[in-house]
């Protein structure tokens, strides 16, 4: 398995949060899980003949099929991607805010799930579709989405909108954001739910969500668990589990075997590459 990160520098590093490239899947892996995350995630399937598989419930019955690229993010729960052999992905993580900021497009456009990307964004993307199927370097690949998401970035406002102050400051108290942001609180509600799809309280949910993640990446077998309920502020264990269950359709202590089994699932905090006891 081929698997590679990258960060964009700035500009562009305000509105996208990294590039994963992911080939040569093998068959001891036949799920990978995108965890949610505050940002939206563009998928592109450099296979033009492959076909890709989504489960959009733990159970497996829910399921969508998307070909060429898509996207996602917007969902409260983890989706699972069939792990298929014939695969190399290229997965774009934006910022919270980010994918608006650059398109313009309201998050609460982006329905359902899976979206096929062409829909979204025209013409230009299908251009650039056909550029990314047709380059097998691996760095080239990030800089063909690099520059095309460069032209968006414009209006560097960005860097000092609500959004960001909101992302910036998210683990301040609801009433202290719309006191600083110096808006009224329907105007910061209707803002952050265009810019993210989320509303600040369950952006907040999920930013403490991020941080245990990659707290269990850093320790992994040395994670205190009772440590993390305190720290993170959860009333009790109970309900630490009980919301990272709904995250990631997992326990934490599964997700800590993931992190143990392969080194590869540290890279990224919005991924696991599902071992096959946990499907």
């Amino acid at each position: 398995m081929k698997f590679h990160k990258h960060i964009p520098a700035y500009p562009l590093s305000d509105y996208i949060q990294h590039i994963v490239y992911v080939s040569g899947s093998n068959s001891a892996i036949p799920y990978i899980k995108e965890l949610p995350d505050r940002g939206v995630n563009l998928v592109i399937e450099l296979q033009e003949k492959t076909i890709n598989t989504a489960f959009l419930d733990t159970d497996l019955k829910e399921k969508r099929v998307m070909k060429n690229a898509w996207i996602s993010g917007t969902q409260t729960q983890a989706i699972l991607y069939e792990n298929r052999q014939d695969s190399s992905i290229l997965s774009v993580r934006f910022t919270t805010g980010g994918f608006y900021a650059l398109t313009k497009i309201p998050i609460t456009a982006i329905h359902p799930v899976c979206l096929e990307a062409e829909l979204l964004l025209g013409n230009s993307f299908k251009d650039l579709y056909q550029k990314l199927i047709n380059t097998a370097d691996v760095l080239q690949l990030f800089g063909h989405i690099e520059s095309y998401f460069l032209r968006y970035t414009n209006d560097l406002r960005f860097e000092d909108s609500l959004v960001k102050f909101i992302d910036r400051n998210i683990e301040k108290p609801i009433d202290w954001l719309i006191k600083k942001s110096g808006y009224s609180q329907k105007h910061v509600i209707h803002i952050v739910k265009q810019h993210t799809g989320f509303s600040t309280k369950y952006l907040q949910r999920l930013h403490r969500f991020q941080k245990v993640i990659k707290d269990i990446q850093a320790f992994k077998e040395k994670t205190d668990w009772l440590s993390l309920v305190n720290e993170y502020d959860y009333y009790d264990q109970a309900h630490f589990v009980k919301e990272f269950t709904q995250f990631t359709g997992i326990k934490p202590t599964q997700y800590l075997l993931s992190q143990m089994e392969m080194e590869e699932n540290s890279l990224v905090a919005d991924m696991i590459l599902q071992p096959p006891a946990n499907p």
